[in-house]
């Protein structure tokens, strides 16, 4: 396998990750769209958020992850009530030719090593139920469903992990 780097995306990396999101858009599992992950919110993500790149040996982004800044999620579920500091997660791309190698796994598991070093007890993530894929990902790393939730016009898992 060719090596793989993942780092702390810049600015100037938003139109290679847009590429990237657009890429999966007719993923069956998938529920991205032609206006979902938009432009705009991969600027805002790079400003806002802290974005994960994995890039390969020429340099150019074979997956993505997003630290969100966002209390969007806080009213979807019944989340550890103990947990005071978490981090979001989302907006997890894997570029086609690189899915089934355990990418989003290596992807999850920096992200969540690096919140725990900001100091964050748990991380969450919602899944849309008809993932299958993603659903054995988080499987693999010891997440839990925490609740159901249906926002954005979909029906999705709410997943938690203490770090």
């Amino acid at each position: 396998m060719e090596e793989l780097r993942i780092e702390q995306a810049c600015i100037e990396d938003a139109d290679e990750i847009f590429e990237l999101y657009h890429s999966l858009l007719d993923d069956p599992f998938g529920t991205w769209n032609e206006e979902y992950p938009s432009r705009e919110l991969v600027q805002e993500d790079l400003q806002n958020s802290q974005v994960y790149v994995m890039k390969n040996e020429e340099g150019h982004i074979v997956s993505a992850i997003v630290n969100e800044k966002s209390e969007e999620f806080d009213e979807l579920a019944h989340w550890y009530s103990d947990i005071q500091n978490w981090a979001q997660l989302g907006r997890l791309g894997v570029a086609r030719d690189m899915q089934g190698k355990g990418i989003a796994r290596l992807m999850l598991s920096h992200a969540m090593h690096e919140a725990k070093l900001q100091g964050c007890e748990a991380v969450r993530f919602l899944v849309s139920a008809g993932n299958l894929p993603a659903q054995r990902s988080y499987a693999k790393l010891n997440f839990e469903v925490c609740g159901e939730a249906d926002a954005w016009g979909g029906h999705w898992l709410c997943y938690e992990k203490r770090l």
